[in-house]
């Protein structure tokens, strides 16, 4: 049986064992903007025990393959497909909880300024930024990126191919700036935790940027290490 191993780069191995993600994820470890790094660096970076973190991920890898849970192995797909994908799911799911964030972050800006006023303020500010970013990010993917990707698996040419591989170094930049953004509101909100005071909105607005942040991981992924790597 396949063995996951401390040489692997993280995004191989997410793209070979998905459920990767999430314990990548409790570990806030990166495997979209630093899916080329290596799992041994990755986890001695974090002060992580290699072996042991080998050996659980390793077990966890067994289970899935013997589950027989299905899933799409997006780096064997049409490249066309998973573009179809990127869009439909992750672009679409990310607009929509911008847009929802946006909203309900102002309204427990103005109810609870006075309470928590310089933390919503600063979450505020940073969430301005990554909603800027990805809205701007995401349009000139579907616009641009997206449509030369698709036109150069019908008509590959070196020319097309040098356009989009400069295109992805400021793409992938522009992942690594988001990633950034999203750190900082991590570490400001001490990891979407809310106060004991929080309202439901307050904790609603905190759920929703833990899951726009979850999805943004798998969606750069997927973008970095799969769709990119087989141009």
């Amino acid at each position: 049986m396949s063995k996951l191993n401390k040489e692997q780069k993280l995004g191989e191995i997410v793209a070979e064992f998905p459920g990767a993600a999430r314990i990548f994820n409790e570990k806030g470890i990166d495997y979209c903007c630093h899916g080329d790094v290596t799992l041994e660096k990755a986890l001695v970076d974090k002060d992580i025990e290699v072996a042991s973190f080998v050996d659980r991920i390793n077990k966890e890898y067994d289970e899935f393959l013997n589950s027989k849970e299905e899933y799409i192995d997006w780096r064997k797909e049409d490249p066309n497909k998973l573009i179809d994908n990127i869009v439909n799911v992750h672009h679409a799911f990310t607009f929509r909880e911008l847009l929802e964030i946006d909203q309900l972050l102002l309204k427990i800006l103005k109810v609870h300024y006075h309470h928590s006023g310089e933390e919503l303020k600063t979450v505020h500010r940073l969430f301005g930024a990554l909603k800027v970013e990805l809205e701007e990010h995401l349009i000139k993917e579907e616009e641009e990126l997206f449509p030369m990707i698709r036109e150069y698996t019908k008509n590959p040419s070196k020319e097309l191919r040098d356009s989009i591989m400069k295109f992805i170094g400021v793409t992938e930049n522009e992942h690594t700036g988001a990633g950034h953004i999203l750190q900082d509101l991590y570490r400001e909100t001490n990891g979407y935790k809310t106060p004991e005071w929080a309202c439901t909105t307050f904790k609603l607005v905190y759920k929703k940027l833990d899951a726009l942040e979850k999805d943004l991981f798998v969606h750069i992924h997927k973008e970095n290490s799969i769709l990119f790597k087989e141009l």
